[in-house]
């Protein structure tokens, strides 16, 4: 009996050897995973740039989103005809469900920091607490906590059900036949990106009553010019992945789907690697 199905839509065939759609998605992917880690590497050795801990456990769990979608094509088994391993399969499978958990939870964690400053810079300076190394790291560790619960889910299933465990149409990934899962998993990561755009409305609310006020504080470094700026990014990018989520609740074409789920670091790249003192640092040649 076989444990472990390739779908006979995935079977390679003359009309579907068109793999256009999968090279946009390793391609968009790629570029997305290779700006992070430069942004990453950029920030973590310059000297003149510094970014808080959620700023680049950000760029880290986006890296290893790319990394967990471009499994199959770093083992070699991407296209061919035979059906990927069983391990690498369920492997993938069970990081790809946990990805868009842990992204949105290391977000949010940045999210919570940049409301966590605002309030320190509202906050009397006599009132100004020192640092808050529980929360700090429960900012730093809940991403993984969950991130980790998710990769246990998907594994214990896929070891069960391993007949479950296939390569996803248009050989992109590999994923569990089961819509259940999948469909849990969004539902989670819709409710967090909610709450967190809920939250994204109340500290520009709160930017907006207190802006001059802040302009003229005796700590004005606290909150920079851009933070406005940042603060519709981040919301931008929590729509954008709510719509991922809902790509897949409503079972839109693959397409759609894959195409939402590649540009997602690329975005992330965008929005936090386009910065000027990073720029500056890449642009050695003008100094």
């Amino acid at each position: 009996m076989s444990v472990f199905a390739l779908r006979a839509s995935d079977q390679p065939t003359q009309a579907s050897a068109d793999f256009t759609e999968l090279d946009i998605f390793i391609a968009f992917q790629a570029t997305g995973g290779i700006g992070l880690l430069a942004v990453l590497l950029t920030a973590l050795f310059a000297r003149k740039i510094y970014r808080h801990f959620t700023w680049l456990n950000f760029c880290i769990t986006w890296l290893i989103y790319c990394i967990s979608y471009l499994l199959l094509a770093f083992t070699g088994q991407q296209t061919r005809k035979e059906a990927p391993a069983y391990p690498i399969c369920l492997t993938q499978a069970s990081l790809i469900y946990a990805a868009p958990v842990l992204v949105a939870m290391s977000t949010f964690a940045l999210v919570l920091q940049l409301w966590f400053t605002l309030s320190s810079a509202l906050a009397p300076p006599a009132k100004v607490k020192s640092r808050n190394y529980v929360r700090n790291g429960l900012l730093l560790v809940a991403p993984y906590v969950a991130w980790l619960g998710a990769v246990i889910t998907i594994l214990v299933i896929g070891t069960l059900h391993p007949n479950t465990v296939e390569r996803a149409g248009h050989f992109v990934y590999c994923t569990i036949s089961s819509g259940r899962p999948g469909n849990i998993i969004a539902i989670i990561v819709a409710i967090i990106l909610l709450v967190m755009v809920v939250f994204d409305i109340y500290i520009a609310t709160v930017l907006y009553r207190n802006w001059r006020a802040l302009r003229g504080s005796d700590r004005p470094g606290q909150i920079p010019l851009s933070l406005l700026v940042r603060v519709a990014i981040f919301s931008f990018v929590c729509v954008v992945g709510i719509g991922c989520a809902g790509v897949f609740l409503s079972n839109v074409a693959f397409f759609a789907g894959n195409v939402i789920i590649a540009l997602m670091p690329l975005i992330a790249f965008l929005v936090f690697g386009t910065q000027r003192d990073i720029l500056d640092v890449w642009m050695f040649w003008r100094h």
